[in-house]
């Protein structure tokens, strides 16, 4: 079946679809480049099918220079190279430098294999498909590693064209490690070719776009979502929880507590020591919430010295203030800077309670500020620099 597919697939049309899907790909990717241009995987995917339209519209002419045909040879092994090392700047993979030293080695060996084999094709797929079946394997894991849901299949489907190609690859490779020679290999090479252009169109259009622009929105999301110094959840973020404890099915409705935590001296600190200084005690209050919220709780930052905490699992008021020192004994600790020094952290808490302080959320915020301010009168705190 697969020699009664390949005998319908000509050179020319192969050579002239792959080119034409490598330079809408190759666009493509520029484009996608200068819409994000912090993304470093679009410019090496660009220069990747760049390779692909410029080497094999060449390939007929190179191959009446004898001993220069290996440069129109070595153009997919380059193409491949870039694609993955694409990859792997896209999905932050560590060792960067490493491989600027790696790149050129790999390059070199592609360059001397393709000479050595020159015009003999079965050998050509003997010392190159390898390579090149294990480099579009690389790509397919390095796209999915650590995915998950609609990441998982927006990278899926690029993996989807790498693995595509590389059985293809695999399969000319198998011929030739087999000793295959002549029609039959020069058959596989037309799958190669069909393979190819289906890489080019869900790798590099469709799965590279696609992925970008899911990063590029779930930075956006996380900007509306989430405050920019802290990283806590935000007053929209937080007010989008607790409406789904509102509007719960059956119209049933748990208790739960809202906690307003207010950071003390935050103004004196920015007087005396800079902005500096106050920004890190925000953080610093950020990473101790964190570290105090459990299962069913969360913490948000509102702005300025003001975090609300969430508790869906509080059933009484032993709950809330059990929840309550929890909050202080992370924060109200000596944390140690960088110069040295420690910084002293004073919080005013005050909480409430539904039903029973209120049963609509701006009751809520009100008990809870009102005993808030009453605790930051009594105790007239102030987070200090010791």
């Amino acid at each position: 079946m697969l020699q009664d597919f390949m005998s319908y697939l000509d050179f020319p049309t192969l050579e002239l679809l792959l080119s034409a899907t490598a330079i809408l790909s190759c666009i493509a990717m520029v484009v996608l480049r200068r819409l994000n241009p912090s993304e470093k995987g679009p410019a090496f995917w660009a220069a990747s099918c760049l390779c692909i339209s410029l080497v094999v519209p060449a390939r007929p002419f190179l191959g009446l220079l004898g001993p220069f045909v290996f440069f129109a040879v070595m153009g997919f092994p380059l193409s491949l190279l870039l694609g993955l090392e694409g990859i792997l700047r896209f999905r932050g993979a560590a060792g960067e430098e490493a491989r600027k030293r790696l790149l050129p080695l790999l390059f070199l060996l592609f360059a001397g294999t393709s000479y050595v084999a020159g015009s003999h094709a079965g050998l050509r797929s003997l010392l190159n498909d390898g390579f090149m079946t294990v480099m579009l394997f690389l790509s397919a894991f390095f796209m999915v590693r650590g995915t998950k849901g609609l990441e998982l299949v927006v990278h899926g489907i690029g993996a989807l064209g790498c693995l595509l190609l590389g059985a293809a690859l695999a399969y000319r490779w198998s011929l030739a490690f087999a000793g295959v020679v002549g029609a039959q290999i020069h058959a596989s090479s037309r799958l190669i070719y069909f393979a190819a252009i289906l890489w080019n169109l869900t790798t590099w259009c469709f799965g590279a776009s696609m992925a970008v622009m899911l990063r590029a929105r779930q930075y956006i999301v996380r900007l509306a979502d989430y405050d920019a110094l802290t990283g806590l959840p935000n007053r929209r973020n937080f007010d989008r929880n607790l409406d789904t404890l509102f509007v719960r099915k059956n119209g049933v409705k748990r208790p739960f507590a809202i906690v307003i935590v207010d950071l003390d001296g935050l103004k004196r600190l920015n007087d005396t020591y800079g902005h500096a200084l106050g920004d890190r005690a925000l953080m610093l209050t950020a990473e101790a919430l964190e570290r105090a919220v459990g299962p069913g709780q969360m913490a948000s930052r509102f702005g300025g010295d003001e975090f609300v905490l969430l508790d869906r699992g509080a059933s009484d008021w032993n709950d809330v203030e059990d929840f309550e020192q929890r909050i202080r004994r992370q924060v109200e600790r000596e944390h140690p800077l960088d110069d040295g020094r420690k910084l002293r952290l004073r919080i005013s808490i005050g909480s409430a309670l539904f039903p029973e302080d209120g049963t609509r959320p701006g009751d809520l915020f009100h008990i809870a500020d009102q005993r808030m301010y009453r605790e930051k009168q009594l105790r007239s705190a102030s987070s200090e620099v010791l």
